[in-house]
């Protein structure tokens, strides 16, 4: 089957102008409609099998990828909350705040796992490795680092 998303917007166009009350218009929609399709190396069946096959109620990528980054999200989450209520079960001179390695060292910890990271987190985890060695992250980049160093299996002391 021919990929029609190149030409899915005027394709829609015409489909809708072939509900015209002119028989005249109906008929030169279906000859530009034809000469659309040939132009790009498809027919009209082509169309036929994108309607009749339209995803299969599949997700298209970007949903994947926006319920990937959910779960994720969700993830690191739930380990925060899993180590807070750990700390507070246990002693009180052992309720210490977890000692994550340095910056730079959780950079390059994350840097050296890039193979698992999708992609905003390998420009910034690439960004990471070289900014530590410049200048104090700020805040939020900071916290990142560390959602990004637990996801990827770094350890963190208690």
């Amino acid at each position: 089957m021919t990929d029609l998303a190149p030409i899915n917007g005027k394709l829609a166009n015409l489909i809708r102008r072939l509900s015209s009350n002119s028989d005249g218009e109906v008929v030169a929609t279906a000859h530009a409609l034809i000469r659309t399709l040939q132009g790009i190396g498809a027919d009209i069946h082509d169309v036929a099998d994108c309607i009749e096959h339209a995803s299969n109620g599949a997700l298209a990528e970007n949903e994947m990828q926006e319920i990937y980054n959910a779960g994720i999200k969700e993830g690191a989450r739930l380990a925060i909350q899993k180590m807070q209520a750990q700390m507070a079960r246990s002693s009180p001179q052992r309720r210490l705040m977890p000692q994550f390695p340095s910056a730079a060292d959780m950079a390059l910890y994350c840097y050296q796992h890039l193979n698992r990271c999708n992609e905003w987190e390998t420009e910034f985890a690439s960004n990471m490795a070289v900014w530590t060695r410049r200048r104090p992250l700020t805040v939020k980049q900071q916290a990142r680092l560390e959602e990004l160093f637990i996801k990827l299996g770094g350890k963190v002391l208690t």
